[in-house]
């Protein structure tokens, strides 16, 4: 085999002997041996034999304007919006900044202002890798069909053709630990679909009566009138208790098709970022800790998610080959979808501007976590009482 030094002086000879050929055909000649020689692409045996040599590409070197001192103002705006992934994240940036100021509740060095409000969703993406890496965690789901009343309940599989608020996707997110069985809590999320407006109550041992009550009661915390209601197949939805409350109330109700979470895939994506990340994927039967959950449900994190925390509306879709490519709305917060909607009336825009005006997401989100961190003192206080008790079941996570 021919080293890296033999090579070059068969370079060096056969460049001197193509130089002084004088026909075609003997420079096609010498160009042929070089690149059997050399087990060498045609083209490149003729660079060779004309002295040129490929050009290397000059490395960009950009200058990294985006430095770890960024990481802790970019951190703390996150953790306020309830860590949304960064294209919901970016557009909220500059309002937040704008009333994290208005309270003197940041304070930034330099030009990291300007850093922040410019940055691409990728560039935080960056930044913020490590830290969503740490809080990566899973769960249980606890469906089951139900045969009751299918034939009454149309089945809905997209929300293409809302165009105005007041239609409610609907689920049950349970609080069960590592298994389904006995006694447990479950959270009744409710989302509407065009604004994205969010409304959750906490229940033990769910019944049909308390899922329709807990419906019953939210309807009036929504900035609009409920107009619809979408659910699963499971029985506390799929009853006569339900489907008598919606009709004497004119609401029209639909269900998904079974096995399909697609159908409802505006609540499932939420119940994660409004439910998970507040409770934990534990078990919940205490009485207090619901109580607890459900104060931090209609004050803090309500104000939060729906006035602060931006949100991702799909525009349009095409698939292309095996790939579906989809295009997303700017990230807005369900406050603003509420302002710019022609189908609620200005005075309820009116004083959802007052209230907006007069709320600090920083004393929210302190309060929150002070709240958050009672709950998981109680948590610890019943694992203990029942460990001395020798009552700790398999299931109890803290």
């Amino acid at each position: 085999m021919m080293t890296m030094a033999g090579k070059k002086e068969y370079w060096q000879v056969m460049q001197k002997r193509y130089g002084t050929c004088k026909t075609r055909r003997e420079k096609s000649k010498i160009i042929s041996e070089v690149e059997t020689v050399l087990k060498v692409h045609r083209k490149s045996a003729i660079r060779i034999l004309h002295g040129k040599q490929r050009k290397q590409k000059r490395l960009c070197v950009h200058p990294y304007i985006y430095g770890l001192d960024l990481i802790a103002p970019l951190k703390l705006m996150w953790e306020l919006l309830g860590r949304p992934c960064s294209k919901r994240l970016q557009p909220e940036i500059p309002n937040l900044l704008k009333k994290l100021k208005q309270f003197e509740e940041i304070t930034l060095y330099k030009n990291q202002e300007e850093l922040l409000t410019k940055m691409s969703h990728w560039i935080i993406d960056n930044l913020l890798h490590d830290e969503k890496e740490r809080l990566k965690i899973h769960g249980l789901t606890g469906t089951r069909r139900s045969p009751l009343l299918k034939s009454l309940i149309p089945i809905r599989t997209e929300f293409r053709n809302v165009r105005s608020p007041g239609h409610l996707e609907i689920d049950c997110v349970l609080h069960c630990g590592e298994s389904v069985s006995g006694r447990y809590a479950e959270t009744v999320n409710m989302l509407d679909i065009y604004t994205h407006w969010n409304e959750k109550r906490m229940i033990v041992n769910k019944t049909q009566g308390k899922v329709v009550a807990t419906l019953h009661l939210s309807r009036s915390c929504f900035p609009f009138l409920v107009k619809s209601v979408d659910f699963d197949n499971r029985r506390e939805f799929v009853n006569w208790m339900m489907h008598g409350y919606c009709k004497k109330n004119h609401i029209s109700f639909t269900r998904s098709r079974p096995y399909r979470k697609n159908d409802q895939a505006h609540i499932e994506g939420k119940n994660y970022q409004s439910v998970r990340k507040i409770t934990g994927y534990g078990r919940i039967v205490n009485e207090e800790i619901v109580t607890v959950f459900n104060d931090v449900y209609e004050n803090e994190h309500r104000l939060l998610t729906n006035f602060f925390y931006p949100t991702l509306k799909l525009k349009s879709k095409r698939r292309k080959g095996s790939k579906m490519h989809k295009i997303y709305e700017q990230a807005k917060t369900p406050y603003q979808r509420v302002l710019e909607s022609a189908n609620i009336a200005q005075d309820v825009k009116d004083n959802l501007k007052a209230q907006y005006h007069s709320l600090n997401p920083m004393k929210l989100h302190q309060s929150l976590q002070r709240k958050l961190t009672h709950i998981q003192k109680l948590q610890q206080l019943e694992f203990n009482n029942n460990f001395k008790s020798g009552n700790v079941p398999t299931v109890f996570v803290v």
